[in-house]
């Protein structure tokens, strides 16, 4: 289980990262340091595996949205 970190954030004690695993890309987003951060694994519409520009794309979108989330346990 080899997993990646490509990128990260920390936004408004938010944590987003931009994660490939098994060749598929995938962004974890939680409070820092968390070990039950949420994931969800980057897909194009027609559900095909993006290519890494557009998981950057993607990545970056997220980024803009963490500014107007908070992130918090049940």
């Amino acid at each position: 289980m080899e997993k990646v970190i490509i990128a990260k954030a920390t936004i408004n004690d938010n944590e987003v990262s931009l994660v490939k695993q098994y060749d598929r890309y995938f962004i974890y987003w939680g409070e820092p340091l968390d070990n039950y951060q949420s994931s969800t694994e980057l897909l194009t519409p027609s559900g095909r595996r993006p290519s890494q520009t557009s998981a950057h794309k993607k990545f970056i979108q997220a980024v803009k949205a963490a500014k107007y989330l908070k992130f918090s346990k049940l």
